[in-house]
């Protein structure tokens, strides 16, 4: 029942809902014209506005040219459609166009393509009614003019939602990214305690009790020597045992930064991302971990904002005595960077930390860099 609730929430739904409105209306429009010789022209139309819509909604691409070139090629067709069809219920299509164009274009520049669909609407009305009723004519563009509103607004509000439940759980994956890195941090300083506890007080205090025992040997006799003998090699066992507990301790104190990548990327929609750390060094700074998570998150933030890409990698290897993260994706290729915030605020960071970080764009996408130096152990 979950999951069923899930999809009618989900935008399937309304690509359905939208192909089949599209294929209704273009059957309606060729059936109703069936005995005019333009029902073949009607078919056409409607049938190349329905492929341009179909494509539309199920395209997966990084640039955004694809889009607004079906987008324009559907205006075309809905505009001569209004023209050749004399039924109103043609303009049900420039509803669905409208809740394209908020997509596409936002909520701004979307009203001001409504406008200009209404008076196209207004246009073709009073071309079919203008020697039968004007009236009609102004009925039946005020109702589908209010009925574009009521569909750009509708349509706003729901991408507004989506951003804000977008927003919401990226900042709920930075949460649980963070704390599980600070989880880790805090069991690291927790071992590397214990291990200078146990190396200064009981390491200490075995080596005092060795030393006595081995006095005690020399002035021992008979049995009492032979457990003194047996008590000194129990205690050397002990300190072995002890400076082998207290090194695995303090090898065991590297950080599981892919564990922290990993919640920080889960779930996001409509972007595919591959992260290998297959090369990375092993990291046991905590600054230099959380500098890492930290441009990850950055950097991520930004291809969710400014880039159309649908697939993004995170690779984190080690060449020499660097770290190198880098965070490619295959959105808006071709298109000049300018650094904003995001970009001036990370180098800022991997400055202070005694790294470098740079950045270019190509034509397979956006490819950031992070070099930031490994302490040695």
């Amino acid at each position: 029942m979950m999951r069923l609730t899930e999809y009618f929430n989900s935008v399937n739904v309304l690509n359905l809902s939208g192909i089949l409105v599209t294929l209704f209306v273009g059957m309606l429009s060729v059936y109703t014209n069936l005995d005019s010789n333009l029902w073949p022209v009607i078919a056409v139309l409607a049938s190349a506005q329905l492929i341009c819509f179909i494509v539309f909604v199920n395209l997966s691409t990084g640039s955004r040219l694809p889009y607004i070139s079906l987008f324009w090629a559907e205006a075309i067709f809905i505009s001569t459609l209004y023209f050749l069809v004399d039924t109103p219920f043609v303009a049900i299509l420039s509803i669905v166009w409208t809740v394209q164009s908020a997509e596409l274009y936002g909520p701004r520049r979307a009203s001001w393509l409504v406008l200009a669909s209404f008076i196209v609407l207004v246009s073709s009305q009073l071309y079919h009614w203008m020697d039968l009723s004007i009236l009609n004519a102004v009925v039946n563009s005020a109702l589908f003019g209010l009925l574009q509103v009521f569909a750009l607004t509708t349509t706003q509000r729901a991408i507004r939602e989506r951003e804000l439940h977008e927003e919401t759980s990226a900042l709920n994956r930075e949460l649980i990214a963070t704390r599980e890195l600070l989880s880790q941090t805090t069991a690291q300083s927790e071992r590397v305690r214990i291990a200078r506890d146990l190396h200064d007080i009981l390491g200490h205090h075995m080596t005092a009790l060795i030393l006595n025992l081995e006095v005690a040997k020399h002035k021992a006799e008979g049995k009492v020597q032979e457990k003194v003998e047996q008590s000194l090699a129990l205690a050397k066992l002990l300190l072995g045992d002890l400076r082998t507990a207290v090194s695995e301790l303090r090898e065991d104190d590297v950080i599981d930064l892919r564990k922290s990548i990993d919640t920080l990327v889960a779930g996001i929609p409509k972007l595919e991302i591959d992260v290998d750390f297959s090369e990375a060094p092993p990291i046991k700074d905590v600054e230099l971990a959380e500098t890492i998570l930290r441009c990850t998150q950055e950097a991520i933030t930004n291809v969710l904002r400014h880039s159309s890409a649908t697939k993004c990698r995170i690779a984190i290897v080690g060449v020499g005595d660097k770290c190198v993260l880098t965070v490619s994706d295959n959105g808006n290729a071709g298109k000049k960077i300018e650094p904003g915030n995001g970009l001036k605020g990370m180098a800022e960071r991997v400055s202070v930390n005694g790294g470098a970080l740079s950045w270019q764009q190509t034509n397979q996408g956006f490819n950031l860099q992070v070099e930031l130096l490994v302490e040695s152990s």
